[in-house]
């Protein structure tokens, strides 16, 4: 796979991946009662394997759309959405 074929998958699965997030997330009402969802979960829910979610999550942490507290996750909605807009 060339280089720009493998960034356009990496951009495809990263949007799916924040779009999973989003959903998962809800309307932000509930107060931390949702269930954890493991990048493993993620990958088989996407298609795509372990390590593109985990390669996805940190771009998305770098880039401030996404801050791990512990064990929680949290997101930046409005940065996520544009995530889950462009792939």
């Amino acid at each position: 796979m060339n280089s720009m074929t493998s960034q356009r998958s990496f951009i495809h699965i990263r949007g799916q991946v924040a779009r999973v997030l989003l959903d998962h997330a809800g309307d932000g009402n509930s107060n931390g009662g949702r269930p954890r969802v493991a990048q493993r979960d993620i990958a088989a829910t996407v298609g795509a394997d372990w390590g593109m979610v985990h390669l996805s999550l940190k771009s998305m942490q770098e880039e401030g759309a996404i801050k791990l507290d512990g064990h929680r996750l949290i997101i930046n909605k409005e940065r996520l959405q544009k995530v889950a807009a462009i792939g």
